[in-house]
């Protein structure tokens, strides 16, 4: 697969699912085809409107068994906000059973289908499904806060999961304030041992988009700074200066 996106909480509620779909609206607004994988093994986490029909469930077995037919793949996903989404689960409890495959099974048929695969891979690095994203993505970023306990579950991370595997990423601060009481950028680098990191400020209305289900990328602030993540992987075209001198000439 040419371009799969991962993003993985350091800890729980760092706002990895808000970050996991805002970048798939940014990437549909530069007219991508995307589809936004909800992985992280929670139900009802998404800022999205979602019929409730399906989800990752219906397609277990096929997923235990090795194969899954395209055509239940497409009856599955669904479409918002210009994308195709693939819902979470709905058993929470069973989410565990889920092996560590399975998005190299589901994805396989649809590999052609979108320009980009942006998973939300949640933080349990205990369930298959987080270790099966993180296999996977070509990118992946990991998302923190200035909390010192963000901190330290992201480190532990790092040391019990991530550095066996061989895996690295870019780190995220995400709700990012100057704040005296909380760890500046460059602490936060020292500590994680990062050479650099992307900040998305903190935005006062968070709750209030949460509860209505969509992203923050109405603001400003927010929306410029996921851009940036963005254009790690998806540069901006460099407009042709030279031609446009020559026309005005």
């Amino acid at each position: 697969m040419k371009k799969v996106i991962g993003f993985f909480g350091g800890d729980s509620q760092v706002g990895t699912t808000m970050i996991a779909q805002a970048v798939g609206e940014c990437l549909v607004q530069r007219g991508r085809r995307v589809l936004l994988v909800c992985g992280s093994g929670k139900f009802g986490g998404e800022f999205l409107h979602l019929s409730g029909n399906h989800s990752l469930d219906d397609l277990k077995a096929g997923v235990i068994s090795g194969r899954v037919n395209r055509e239940d793949l497409l009856q599955t996903v669904e479409e918002s906000k210009g994308m195709w989404v693939l819902p979470a689960v709905k058993n929470t409890l069973t989410a565990k059973y889920f092996p560590e495959n399975t998005f190299q099974i589901l994805l396989d048929p649809l590999e052609e289908q979108f320009e980009y695969i942006v998973v939300d891979g949640g933080h349990d690095a205990n369930l298959g499904l987080t270790i099966s994203a993180l296999n996977l993505c070509r990118h992946r970023f990991f998302v923190i806060t200035q909390q010192n306990k963000a901190i330290q579950r992201y480190l532990q991370l790092q040391k019990n999961v991530l550095a066996p595997l061989g895996l690295r990423g870019e780190l995220i601060i995400n709700k990012y304030q100057k704040d005296p009481s909380l760890f500046r950028r460059s602490e936060i680098l020292t500590l994680c041992q990062a050479e650099n990191s992307y900040c998305i400020p903190y935005v006062e209305y968070g709750w209030q988009a949460e509860m209505e289900g969509r992203t923050l990328s109405r603001f400003h602030k927010f929306e410029k700074a996921v851009a940036r993540v963005v254009e790690c992987f998806e540069p901006k075209e460099e407009k042709n200066l030279w031609k446009r001198k020559k026309n005005f000439v």
